[in-house]
């Protein structure tokens, strides 16, 4: 990220056809919003981990099944089923054929680096800071997201041997299925303009002479996402990850799913996925790197259209005082032990790849969910890539 001290003429995203046009605005300084955020190492870590990460509103269930029951659901490879707790059946879509199916299912995604300026902070509003979304772009190419890694189960994608692991008992019986990411298609940055008047609750923070990290408005960056999705030509069999580099948006990151409509008048469903990337040189390891992507295509993979309901469940682990409901009732394998006041008895596992350690976060598996004893996944686990961090399955809130 590049400091620039010099006062710019402020400008502003305004659409793109086969470019993104600037046009140029004005803005009144705002003292408390402007202002930069020092934060030592400590307090910064603490702001990341209770920013946590946040889920889109998602399409009802009742649309995507009457769209599945009309035939034209959409592009995404899916397969669905259900499982049932205290006599209420719980039925789930998730990416992929069908388990029993053998078939192996590769996604396509699109990465859409966002490159954020941040202008207009400080007491004068002459400071700017660029965040360069290329390191973190380069890195999570180059890591188990996209590249096979070892894990417990065996060497592949982390999100492939997360669902081997899950319908490990329930696949073919050669055990052939599998699902995970196509090498991805790469677009290029889009320049995305802050002020005071978007930025989220801490707006600029600086943690060193050099080192900042940016958050903006949820609404605002969603709304940047929304715009992209429907001018760029992304398909609807294509998942965007949009990456950033030292950015949040009131959140560490979020999958999401929407309808967007085709010029021909059509609605379609478009899946999509925002993350941050936070250096491990300046954050502790339960925020690092991959960590929160793992965290979002995790999810997005078990629950593609934020529409799984399961019964809302309590913070893990059960013998943690500080548990509480976590008001959540959807099928989100990463929120259990990447959100809420347990946070921290969860570390994220060490995976190793091309000499670079990614930090992933551990995920619950369905059979947390539902309250499988044993779990039907592989060897009996309730977590993955750790395995034995989580014992039992879910408590549900009373």
């Amino acid at each position: 990220m590049r400091l620039n001290l010099t006062r710019l003429i402020c400008v502003c995203f305004f659409g793109l056809v086969a470019v993104f046009a600037i046009t140029s605005c004005t803005f009144a300084q705002s003292n408390s919003r402007g202002a930069i955020v020092q934060m030592d190492r400590g307090a910064l870590n603490n702001h990341f981990k209770a920013m946590g990460h946040r889920k889109g509103a998602g399409i009802s269930k009742g649309k995507t099944n009457k769209e599945e029951d009309e035939g034209h659901f959409g592009s995404l490879v899916h397969f669905s089923s259900s499982f049932t707790v205290g006599g209420v059946t719980f039925p789930f879509t998730m990416i992929g054929h069908p388990p029993k199916s053998g078939r192996k299912t590769e996604v396509r995604s699109v990465v859409v680096p966002l490159r954020f300026h941040f202008v207009g902070f400080g007491p004068n509003g002459d400071v700017n800071v660029d965040f360069d979304p290329t390191p973190a772009v380069n890195n999570i190419l180059a890591s188990p997201i996209y590249q096979d890694a070892s894990f417990a189960n065996g060497i592949g994608q982390f999100n492939e041997m997360e669902q081997r692991a899950t319908f490990f008992n329930k696949m073919d019986p050669q055990r052939k299925w599998s699902v995970k990411f196509a090498p991805p298609r790469l677009m290029h940055a889009v320049d995305i303009l802050v002020t005071p008047q978007t930025v989220g609750a801490f707006g600029l923070v600086q943690v060193g002479p050099n080192a900042f990290f940016g958050d903006a408005l949820f609404d605002f960056v969603d709304a940047e996402l929304r715009t992209i999705i429907q001018v760029s030509g992304i398909e609807p069999d294509e998942v965007p990850v949009f990456i950033t580099d030292g950015v949040t948006n009131e959140a560490l990151g979020f999958h999401n799913a929407i309808t967007v409509t085709d010029d021909d008048g059509h609605e379609r469903f478009q899946a999509y996925i925002f993350t941050s990337w936070l250096d491990p040189a300046l954050v502790d390891p339960i925020v690092a790197d991959i960590s929160t992507i793992n965290h979002e295509t995790g999810e997005f993979f078990n629950d593609p259209f934020v529409n799984n309901v399961v019964p809302t469940w309590m913070y893990p682990p059960p013998g943690d005082p500080r548990t509480v409901c976590s008001g959540n009732n959807l099928l989100e394998v990463g929120d259990p032990e990447g959100n809420g006041p347990t946070f921290d008895d969860f570390p994220t596992v060490v995976v190793p790849l091309n000499g670079f350690p990614y930090h992933l976060q551990d995920l619950v598996l369905l059979p947390w969910f539902a309250d499988e004893v044993p779990s039907s996944a592989q060897n009996g686990w309730y977590d993955f890539p750790a395995t034995t961090d989580i014992t039992v399955p879910a408590v549900y809130c009373k």
